[in-house]
């Protein structure tokens, strides 16, 4: 019978792992140097996550969890009631800084695996429209499923356009356009 897996490793394990693929990218990490660089080795990767793959979902997750705290404080910290087009704006000015780049290599390239092996990444493609509807929600509107995915396609296209030109200015200028058309359409409050 096998040891039951502690999680008190498991987290600091998954903590170590998301600061090392925040700092060395997810393309060229394997295990073993994964493991050395987190002071364990491929074998307790492995048990803690069941495969290279398993850990890459859990840092995914565990920079979507660290996001999510981010998010919650800026929407509980506001007097009056916030508007998505707020929080898009909010959104951008965390998202388009220089220090986000490392988040935004990282979350492309699990896209990039997810597109080619979904059954190794189950959510990473689907799980970001679920997101932005509770996003919606939030500020106490209605978003259907078209609405969330208008968002997140225009949001995630902003964030990879400004990734791959560094054209921040450019992308500025995109954003603030389509705030404004939220506005216009009624998508600041409820629907």
């Amino acid at each position: 019978m096998s040891r039951p897996r502690d999680a008190k490793i498991r987290s600091r394990l998954r903590e170590a792992a998301i600061d090392y693929v925040l700092e060395n990218g997810v393309s060229d990490v394997s295990l073993r140097p994964l493991a050395k660089a987190l002071g364990t080795s491929a074998r307790m990767l492995v048990y803690h996550f069941g495969s290279r793959e398993g850990l890459m979902r859990e840092v995914l997750a565990g920079i979507r969890t660290r996001e999510d705290a981010l998010i919650a404080a800026w929407w509980d910290k506001g007097a009056a009631p916030r508007t998505l087009p707020e929080f898009v704006r909010w959104y951008w000015k965390r998202m388009g800084a220089r220090e986000a780049r490392p988040v935004h290599l990282i979350v492309f390239e699990l896209y990039a695996l997810a597109l080619r092996h979904p059954e190794q990444y189950p959510g990473v493609l689907e799980d970001p429209v679920g997101y932005w509807r509770q996003l919606a929600r939030r500020a106490g509107m209605y978003t259907d499923v078209a609405t969330a995915t208008l968002l997140l396609a225009a949001t995630r296209g902003l964030v990879l356009d400004l990734v791959a030109t560094g054209q921040s200015a450019r992308i500025a200028k995109a954003l603030a356009l389509f705030c404004t058309m939220l506005e216009a359409h009624g998508v600041a409050g409820k629907l």
